[in-house]
């Protein structure tokens, strides 16, 4: 249930900021847990992503997010690199159709079209994977145009390890956010990874853990 007093800030900011941005993060926050570890997972479980020395590339991903999270999540992204757009892009739509829609937090959909509602624009960031991100957010009724998530150049309809800058982590996700429009509203849970773009926006929301 949307309080009074936010439902009110939010009509207010959308009368004050036309067309700003409400800006979303995924993990956590749209849905409970995080796609795209779940997706990772699944491309290493089908064989799609390997290691030249036969190692685990999920082991490798967890020991890079403990060393550095923004170049840990960049990494990720990095171990799709040799893989056809299209294909991962397929797979992603098929996973998430199963994997989201459990997961969906009701508070956090009324959120987002009560801005929708006040003439604010959706937008989600994410430290996930791009193509995971583009798959799942339409799932919470957010467009594929407006989101992003790490991403890598691509080159002869294959992903490459070349991140495209920024990394949509802490700051960089206000750095992506903003190369879209003014930050109106912001919506996350990680203290680590939102605090940047909640403490940038007129008006945060905190989302809570499941556990409260």
């Amino acid at each position: 249930m949307i309080p009074a007093e936010l439902d009110a800030r939010v009509r207010a900011l959308g009368r004050e900021m036309p067309a700003g941005l409400a800006v979303f993060d995924a993990d956590g926050t749209l849905w409970r847990e995080d796609v795209g570890e779940a997706f990772l997972r699944h491309l290493v479980a089908l064989g799609w992503v390997r290691l030249p020395d036969g190692s685990d590339p999920y082991e490798a991903y967890e020991r890079a997010v403990d060393r550095d999270k923004a170049a840990g999540y960049a990494y990720a992204a990095q171990l799709q690199a040799g893989l056809e757009v299209a294909r991962v892009a397929v797979e992603a739509v098929r996973f998430v159709r199963e994997w989201v829609p459990s997961r969906l937090i009701a508070d956090t959909q009324s959120l987002r079209a009560l801005c929708e509602g006040a003439g604010l624009t959706p937008f989600v960031v994410s430290a996930s994977a791009q193509p995971v991100v583009l798959a799942a957010a339409p799932l919470a009724g957010f467009s594929r145009e407006r989101c992003r998530g790490v991403e890598v150049a691509l080159a002869g309809g294959k992903f490459t390890d070349r991140v495209v800058p920024p990394i949509t982590y802490a700051e960089g996700k206000i750095a992506a956010a903003q190369a879209r429009g003014r930050i109106a509203l912001a919506c996350g849970d990680s203290f680590t990874g939102d605090l940047a773009m909640l403490e940038a926006a007129p008006v945060a929301v905190a989302v809570a853990p499941a556990a409260g």
